[in-house]
């Protein structure tokens, strides 16, 4: 059987045809032809001795046939040195890359129940399920909002794209947490109940592997999650994923060596969908590639030292290498498997006001993307729970629900704050501190900062976690100084509002609005309505009510709930608080009623936006 690594490389310059075999490297066989005339020698092409010894050969054996210059000769082998050792550097890429694809195709061949598995996937609730067993079966201590994002953002790669297989709607994470704070053990133990096929996990990895990958198998990244053990390893990937994560495909133009040796041009191309996953203690990628990315962050919570090291020790009891997650493992692969034989989701019809409705985010239309991806991807696991279409081209398609949107806006709430405001809580308690110390030592701003020990006695943490931040807060958020004499103060004028921490969700559409959007067929449409017709809808409501509505009541959207029972939870005020300001005073304008939880509509009928209450 022939070594996949035994190839031959074909190069001419300087009117010199080579044929280099190599063995190791820049190490083999050449063959050089001038002519008629072939000498033929082993020799290192970096060696500069040896490429002496090889041209003097060529000049002794076929004066006639070598008559380039000496100068000439040298220059022709250097160049060959360097196309053989890129060929080198790209060919063993391409056969690990092979290698490692034999492992990925293993098959799951753990015998299911199939009544076991389909009861995984039956019920509501198979994310909180998939999220909590894998929990469990690896010990995972809190941080089960960040294990969600990471499950949903892993399964949104088996959703089908948009716009002709285009746009693809996965979400992509960026997982920040300090050395040892679990950001691999997280991802692993979501990556467990997921088939092989799901998952692309890695070390390591060229330029151009991802497309080497793809040339041995087309269909090696279609439906995948991208896992590499760390952000290092994509050091060299980013201006692959960035398309990869834009478009679900990546194209490479190259030259390499066809069947007969000769070199020829070569389109190499990977397909997706995709999504990516980067664990990683840095607080910056790439800003291209980060800006198609949710940012998640393992921040620290109390004992949490205490409670791992307890998940540690629990470990070790005798009776629990006795137990075999093998059978639940396989059962959960079964059921996701399963749910792939649809991947088209979507809502049923677009509403003017489901939007991010904010100027503040710059990269807010990928944010916004990413998020709905949440949401789609908790359909796509909720589908026996949902309603499908047909479509017109025969395909099924997943109707999302606004749980499922509450669902995102929940998780994305707890745990993707980086994705919005690049601020931890860390970075504050770094600034806070520094803002106490500077109000004690007036002094100070002036001359030498604060050392960065004496900040992390201020904050309460560690002075490696001082070290480690401060770059982050001095060059890119810039809110901290070095001074010339050493040490970190605030920037001038600093202010504590400068970094506390906001709303996070703000200018996202609250789960009871979409519930509302969504639901409404039998809702006022409390966006557009008119004093009259907020009249008519009352009325409805009494038709149906045991207990009737005052019309000079203020309401947030009554609710038909069926016959003989209306939602009148909602009614917030009397038409009294609605025309009356906090102290008892008419209303400085005469019409905006002083009860902004259930404005419906102005004075004389005049239109004007909903306000929701606290929680909506």
């Amino acid at each position: 059987m022939k070594d996949k690594r035994s190839y031959t490389i074909e190069y001419e310059a300087h009117s010199l045809l080579f044929e280099f075999t190599p063995a190791k490297g820049t190490k083999g066989d050449l063959a050089a032809t001038a002519g008629e005339e072939t000498v033929i020698g082993k020799l290192d092409l970096n060696n500069p001795s040896q490429r002496t010894t090889f041209i003097k050969e060529c000049y002794q054996l076929y004066p006639d046939a070598f008559t380039l210059t000496e100068l000439d000769f040298r220059r022709a082998l250097n160049d060959l040195a360097t196309h053989v050792d890129e060929e080198f550097k790209i060919r063993t890429a391409k056969v690990e890359e092979e290698d490692d694809l034999e492992v990925h195709e293993e098959v799951d061949e753990t015998e299911v129940d199939d009544g076991k598995v389909e009861a995984l996937i039956k019920e509501p609730g198979v994310l909180d399920r998939y999220v909590e067993a894998m929990a469990e079966i690896f010990d995972v201590y809190e941080d089960r909002a960040q294990m969600k994002v990471v499950a949903l953002g892993a399964l949104s790669a088996q959703l089908e794209p948009l716009a002709g297989g285009t746009t693809p709607v996965g979400t992509n994470v960026m997982l920040i947490g300090e050395a040892g704070r679990g950001k691999n053990y997280v991802s692993d133990a979501v990556a467990a109940g997921m088939p092989k096929s799901f998952v692309y996990e890695f070390e390591s990895a060229s330029a151009k592997s991802f497309f080497y990958a793809a040339d041995a198998k087309p269909d090696r990244f279609r439906y995948s999650w991208v896992y590499p053990n760390e952000a290092e390893a994509t050091d060299m990937l980013v201006e692959t994923l960035r398309p990869l994560l834009s478009k679900a495909k990546a194209v490479h133009n190259t030259v390499d060596t066809n069947a007969d040796g000769a070199n020829a041009f070569r389109e190499l191309t990977i397909k997706g969908p995709l999504t990516v996953t980067i664990p990683t203690v840095r607080n910056k990628l790439d800003n291209q590639l980060q800006s198609r990315m949710l940012v998640i962050e393992l921040e620290e919570f109390e004992d949490r030292i205490p409670k791992h090291s307890e998940k540690v020790s629990e470990s070790l009891v005798l009776a629990r290498a006795l137990e075999d997650h093998a059978g639940e493992l396989a059962r959960w692969k079964a059921a996701l498997r399963k749910l792939t034989t649809i991947r088209r989701v979507g809502v049923a019809a677009h509403h003017e006001k489901f939007r991010l409705e904010t100027n503040k985010i710059s990269h807010g239309a990928r944010l916004w993307r990413n998020f709905l991806s949440l949401m789609l991807t908790h359909a796509w696991l909720e589908q026996r729970n949902r309603k499908t279409v047909e479509l017109e081209n025969g395909e099924t398609g997943i109707l999302v629900t606004s749980e499922d949107y509450r669902a995102a806006y929940e998780v994305f709430s707890k745990a993707c704050q980086r994705s919005v405001v690049e601020l931890s809580e860390t970075h504050r308690k770094i600034l806070n501190a520094i803002y106490r110390l500077e109000k004690k030592d007036k002094r100070k701003l002036g001359g030498a900062g604060f050392s960065l020990r004496k900040i992390a006695d201020e904050a309460e943490i560690s002075y490696e976690t001082v070290r480690k931040q401060k770059a982050f807060l001095v060059q890119s958020v810039q809110l901290l100084r070095e001074p010339p004499e050493g040490g970190l103060l605030l920037v001038k004028d600093a202010d504590p509002s400068w970094w506390a921490a906001g709303e996070v969700l703000e200018g996202f559409p609250t789960p009871n609005q979409v519930k509302n959007w969504w639901e409404g067929e039998n809702r006022v449409d409390t966006i557009d309505s008119t004093e009259k017709e907020v009249e008519k809808a009352i009325d409805k409501l009494n038709s149906v009510s045991t207990a009737p509505v005052d019309k000079r009541v203020g309401m947030s959207t009554p609710t038909l709930m069926g016959e003989g029972e209306v939602d009148i939870s909602t009614l917030m005020s009397t038409g009294e608080v609605d025309t009356e300001n906090a102290i008892g005073k008419p209303n400085s304008n005469g019409k905006s009623p002083v009860s902004t939880m259930s404005t419906l509509f102005g004075g004389l009928g005049e239109k004007v936006d909903y306000e929701y209450s606290e929680d909506e």
